[in-house]
């Protein structure tokens, strides 16, 4: 858990100057779209995080790589609706609030794929 904690930390401060020079006012927004993206995508990573540490003393050798598989399409899951309920709620004049978005799953992305990677070489 100390190392994802610090994986996050990092992931979370690099995120923030690079969401800050896209548009200043993401952080200022009661809809931000920036802010409901980091909150989904930590409560995703955290569960993500809990069951690849069950996973690791499973007795089912696939249940790790099971997990990771269900990661990913929960994720384009989430992800899709989160974009599209967040379109028809606001109504954006255009597609900007996209690029927020992408940024924030891409590190988070690398976060995962970080962690991940520690854990399988903890696996017994």
């Amino acid at each position: 858990m100390k190392d994802y904690a610090k994986g996050y930390a990092i992931a979370i401060i690099v995120l923030m100057p690079i969401l800050y020079m896209i548009d200043s006012s993401l952080f200022f927004v009661n809809n931000s779209i920036a802010i409901y993206s980091i909150a989904m995508f930590t409560v995703l990573s955290v569960l993500l995080y809990y069951f690849l540490r069950k996973s690791i003393f499973s007795p089912n050798k696939q249940l790790f790589l099971s997990i990771t598989i269900a990661n990913t399409l929960v994720k384009m899951v989430f992800s899709v609706g989160m974009l599209l309920i967040y379109k028809k709620i606001n109504n954006p004049i255009d597609g900007d609030f996209v690029l927020p978005f992408l940024i924030i799953y891409l590190v988070f992305t690398i976060f995962e794929t970080w962690f991940m990677i520690r854990m399988a070489d903890e696996k017994p």
